[in-house]
């Protein structure tokens, strides 16, 4: 579990890291979010989504809730605990 406070420009950076080392993209899904809430899709090299995650466009940082959501959501492509590294 995330024990780190982090906004969500620091954790789509992390995201498309991590997602660069297994050979995937992360990619905006227009239309998807609501107000200033943005989803993402992980993306394979064929264009199939295999993942996606969502966070706020807010400049603060994330809740713990949020940050929890997003690591469940793409530990099955990364790793368990993928944020802590």
């Amino acid at each position: 579990m995330v024990n780190k406070r982090l906004r969500a420009r620091a954790v789509l950076a992390l995201a498309r890291r991590h997602a660069r080392k297994q050979g995937l993209r992360i990619e905006e899904m227009q239309g998807r979010g609501k107000g200033s809430h943005r989803t993402y899709a992980v993306v394979d090299a064929d264009g199939t989504e295999v993942g996606f995650f969502g966070v706020t466009d807010h400049p603060r940082e994330l809740s713990w809730t949020v940050l929890q959501g997003v690591e469940d959501s793409l530990a099955h492509l990364f790793g368990t605990k993928w944020m802590e590294k």
